[in-house]
């Protein structure tokens, strides 16, 4: 894989501390990408695993032992959804009363 730091370089070609600054900074973006999307993967095979294969394997089998009871494979997301959008809510009336705030 390629990588093509040209545009941060041309973007600060003034300065020598101003470049680093630029490639660091990309590096770290690309270490960060690299987690959430590890860890993204990790929860999707965790639940998928869960909630498809799972009720396929004997009730007595050692590998229950590391998965909650089913009732949660749909009782987490849907809490989760509801909070999200809850939070999405409040953060829409925020933004709302600001700008109602700075038309006035």
């Amino acid at each position: 894989m390629k990588c093509n730091f040209k545009g941060i370089v041309t973007l600060y070609k003034n300065t020598k501390e101003a470049k680093t600054i630029g490639i660091k900074m990309e590096l770290a973006d690309r270490a960060v990408g690299f987690l959430l999307s590890f860890i993204s993967l990790s929860i999707f095979t965790y639940y998928t695993f869960w909630v498809i294969i799972l009720p396929f394997v004997d009730g007595d089998h050692f590998v229950h032992k590391y998965f909650l009871p089913q009732e949660y494979a749909i009782l987490i997301p849907v809490s989760a959804g509801v909070a999200l959008l809850c939070l999405l809510c409040i953060f829409i009336g925020f933004v709302m009363l600001k700008s109602k705030k700075k038309k006035a």
